[in-house]
């Protein structure tokens, strides 16, 4: 009786016996997580004595999609919850999400994420010297 080697898959493993440069670059990025992508947030109504800094940064996992927003003061911020909100996120929301506001140790209320606007709105805070983070979670397309 003869047995037969075992099969060689294609799509896993190459002629020679080696792992597809697919399965490679998808267990790779499992291992070293996702990258997210970068943007630049525009706040609205951000109260500020200088010109602040902001940066940020997305993760879409399925259908989720995960934030970082990074508010770094000249001096300081104030923001007015319900008004000062951040109107270029990329990703299209479908439903209504979530954000909290970081800094110095402390935090603050939610915000919101509206899906009908695309809009971010920031919780209040007044007079913060520190950077802040804004953190979130919504549903995106």
């Amino acid at each position: 009786m003869t047995i037969a080697p075992a099969p060689i898959n294609d799509f896993l493993i190459d002629q020679e016996g080696k792992a597809n440069l697919s399965w490679i670059l998808f267990f790779n990025s499992l291992y070293e997580g996702d990258p997210g992508v970068a943007w630049t947030p525009t706040a609205v109504s951000l109260g500020s004595t200088g010109t602040p800094t902001l940066s940020g940064r997305y993760y879409k996992i399925g259908r989720i999609c995960y934030f970082r927003i990074t508010i770094t003061p000249a001096t300081d911020t104030t923001s007015t919850a319900a008004t000062t909100y951040i109107d270029n996120f990329p990703p299209l929301m479908s439903n209504d999400g979530i954000c909290f506001a970081v800094s110095g140790g402390t935090g603050t209320n939610s915000g919101h994420c509206v899906s009908a606007n695309n809009r971010i709105f920031l919780p209040g805070w007044s007079a913060v010297t520190l950077p802040i983070s804004v953190i979130g979670l919504v549903e995106v397309r």
